[in-house]
């Protein structure tokens, strides 16, 4: 199961963090590529974010091709 976490002191955006969170996962295997991700509500209650966050993160992985 994939575990995202949003650090919130960052300069980095939380939306930036989960997507960075998710291609660090594929890339080291814990998810394939073109495997079922968390709901936006899910994945939202586990990182503690807003879930526009969330969408905002999976419409850029979308545009990448993750």
């Amino acid at each position: 199961m994939l575990r995202l976490r949003v650090d919130s002191t960052s300069t980095v955006p939380p939306s930036r963090q989960l997507v960075e969170g998710v291609l660090d996962a594929i890339a080291r295997g814990a998810l394939e590529e073109g495997a079922r991700l968390p709901s936006v509500r899910e994945l939202a209650a586990e990182a503690l974010v807003n879930p526009n966050t969330v969408a905002k993160a999976y419409r850029e992985l979308q545009w990448l091709g993750a």
